[in-house]
């Protein structure tokens, strides 16, 4: 049963005053009587609130005080009395009177009727909830013909504010401010806000469910979160202040159905914003397909998207791994595909902007692409990339993994597509030899890599057409011939050099160069016959490995 005290948050008491009988506001009140017959205590009964304008002992205080002790004996609720409509102040006697019986006599404003009064306080006891539900579709209206208009979040959440009479925030789902009412504008409310958004950043996956704290600066205050759900993975949030005490009828009901307007709006904020994506996007892909031709459309269409002239560049390549249980199962369902890269996405960005990097994030096809800007790059930048993929890699709690190819950097915006590929050719790398949650740093290829990336039998036709009868050597002759040749070319083709380092006479080396020239038929100081001929010898050695690798395999 509700009691006195309950009433003050209904229209109309609310700007009530207490005159007197402050002890008895805790008594239950169950109907309502309105009158101002001079026998009304022949209507009422145990918890029956009075409300009248004293006309029937506005002359006559003696039955005015006649009246509080039958209203109390009768366990009466209390007296709600306009008291300026016939009296200029309550009698001393009634006064001390009711105070004695702790009996409340309760003061109504003029500008609120008897029977508005009457009507909210019988909703509230009768039917509480249908109340709160005919609030709510009111709000929902409201907010719906706001939506329609195409107001503002900064509207939206304003007019909320205003309905609840409460200060009003909005905040993304890293708990960051997109929206507030002006209440949070003024001096007074400054420190509680930064106290709110501490509170909510410390535990932001209960605030984005529905979260009820006290600020430490105001612990008799509540603050509660509601989700508001959107096209994305984690939930904005509406904050509102001072939550637990909302004037009646505004209930959770009717801010939900504000955030359910609320939501609407940023969805269409969101698709305006992935229009835009999709465009940063196309520029990004003419970029790598290098379809821009002009250095000036270039630099103009990348400041555009926020990259700098006169950086160093660095691309950073990022995609799920595909495999585990999780990715598989994904696989089966597009939508959910659609939500973990949009859940990717939405983390990079977080993590670019906690980490403060000057970088742009792009998509293409499989792959997130983030062109890093440096003024400088140098190992403190690179320590810092790593420890930028690492938070990133934690904050999916092994959920599925991600892995992370990076390039060199590259001094010029034009140069931007080298970068894209040097840290795709590092992804596959990683791919390639079975890894995943990596992060590979771009190696430029050396020689022999290059050539064992061609097929064998191109490999081989050139080692045998290079070194001809010495490509198989069998005698001691011919081993010796084939070790001059690797030493002659490691001393630079000094001669004096190679004698020392084979212990053989100069003359000796003069004369087995001279018969590995006749042999080959080319000219070893010649540097075109010098690179053939030191090409061959790396590739002996890869044949030679391989047909290790394949003897130890038959054994």
């Amino acid at each position: 049963m509700k009691t006195i005290n309950d009433l003050f948050i209904l229209e109309g008491m609310k700007e009530s005053v207490v005159l007197a009988g402050h002890r008895g506001l805790t008594r239950n009140v169950q109907s309502v009587n309105i009158s101002d017959t001079p026998d009304v205590i022949n209507f009422l009964a145990e918890n029956h609130l009075l409300l009248s304008t004293g006309y029937a002992f506005k002359d006559d205080t003696d039955e005015f005080c006649k009246l509080i002790k039958q209203m109390h004996d009768l366990n009466c609720s209390g007296l709600v009395i306009k008291i300026s409509r016939f009296f200029q102040h309550l009698p001393l006697e009634v006064k001390l009177l009711a105070d004695n019986l702790a009996f409340p006599i309760i003061d109504l404003p003029t500008n609120h009727t008897l029977g508005e009064v009457s009507r909210h306080i019988l909703n509230y006891l009768n039917d509480h909830e249908a109340e709160q539900l005919y609030y709510a579709l009111h709000v929902q209206k409201e907010f719906s013909n706001m939506l329609i208009k195409g107001y503002s979040l900064s509207a939206l959440v304003e007019q909320l504010s205003h309905l609840l009479a409460r200060p009003a925030l909005l905040l993304n789902h890293r708990g960051e401010i997109i929206a507030q009412s002006n209440d949070f504008s003024k001096e007074s409310m400054l420190a509680i806000k930064q106290e709110i958004l501490q509170k909510v950043k410390e535990d932001l996956p209960a605030a984005r469910e529905g979260l009820t704290f006290s600020p430490p600066s105001r612990d008799h205050q509540s603050v509660s979160t509601f989700p508001v759900h959107t096209k994305r993975q984690y939930p904005s949030m509406l904050v509102i202040f001072d939550s637990l005490t909302l004037p009646y009828p505004s209930s959770q009901m009717a801010i939900e159905q504000a955030a359910n307007v609320i939501s609407f709006t940023i969805v269409k904020e969101q698709a305006i914003e992935e229009n835009s994506r999709l465009l940063k996007n196309n520029f990004f892909s003419d970029l790598i397909e290098m379809k821009i031709h002009s250095d000036e459309e270039i630099n103009s269409r990348s400041n555009y998207y926020g990259l700098r002239k006169g950086m160093d560049n660095v691309c950073v390549v990022c995609t799920i791994d595909a495999q585990g249980e999780v990715y598989e199962s994904l696989q089966l369902y597009e939508k959910k595909v659609g939500e973990l890269h949009n859940t990717v996405y939405d983390q990079l960005e977080d993590e670019i902007i906690d980490e403060n990097l000057a970088a742009t994030l792009f998509t293409k096809g499989k792959y997130f692409a983030m062109i890093l800007q440096f003024p400088k790059y140098s190992d403190e930048e690179i320590n810092k990339i790593t420890q930028f993929i690492e938070n990133v890699q934690a904050s999916f709690n092994g959920d599925f993994t991600l892995s992370f190819g990076v390039s060199h950097s590259v001094p010029s915006l034009t140069e931007i597509p080298n970068a894209y590929y040097q840290a795709e050719e590092a992804i596959l790398t990683g791919y390639e030899q079975n890894l995943k949650g990596f992060i590979k740093y771009y190696k430029t290829k050396d020689l022999e890599e290059l050539l064992k990336s061609l097929p064998r039998k191109d490999l081989k036709a050139l080692y045998e057409n290079t070194l001809k009868s010495l490509a198989y050597p069998k005698t001691k002759e011919e081993q010796e011939l084939v070790k001059t040749i690797e030493v002659y070319l490691d001393a630079q083709c000094e001669i004096s050099e190679t004698s020392r380092k084979l212990f053989v006479h100069r003359n000796t080396v003069k004369y087995r160069i001279e018969k590995i020239e006749e042999l080959l038929s080319c000219s070893l100081r010649d540097p075109a016959d010098s690179l053939r001929v030191r090409v061959a010898l790396i590739i002996g050695s890869i044949l030679q490995e391989e047909e290790g690798a394949f003897s130890q395999g038959k054994t």
